[in-house]
């Protein structure tokens, strides 16, 4: 059986359109979330938020669906990866704990920033509907 983050890299290989350098991304934030439950500097109170990352993750109808929008749609999980990252290594005071969880190509920091400083023109007015969905 795959995990779903192949399942994930196969779903967008093909994909081209809209934010389709972000989107291939997905897996790899998707991956950082996972690599986080690990990390034994992730303290016990931040695991929820972790968590309902990886499980908005997993839903298929969110704010974006990707039922609907297709591999677009992960655009929404993406940028609530990077919402969470940023929320765990501000409150830590710790840039390493991403740093050292993320195995993608780009750096991670400046990526972060990129997507949340694009908040409206990835998910427009949604975030707050996006957070009270997994109860953040």
């Amino acid at each position: 059986m795959k995990s779903f983050d192949q399942l994930l890299t196969h779903e967008i290989a093909a994909y081209e359109g809209r934010h389709e350098d972000l989107i291939y991304q997905a897996p790899v934030f998707y991956r950082l979330m996972v690599n986080l439950l690990d990390d034994p500097r992730l303290p016990e109170r931040m695991r929820p938020m972790v968590l309902s990352t990886i499980a908005y993750f997993i839903l298929p109808v969110d704010i974006i669906p990707e039922d609907i929008e297709g591999p677009y749609g992960y655009v929404d999980d993406i940028f609530l990866c990077a919402l969470t990252a940023r929320h765990i290594s501000h409150e830590l005071q710790l840039d390493a704990i991403l740093t050292e969880n993320w195995d993608g190509e780009c750096p991670v920091l400046p990526l972060i920033e990129d997507v949340l400083t694009r908040e409206k023109e990835l998910i427009g007015e949604q975030r707050w509907k996006m957070l009270k969905y997994i109860g953040m």
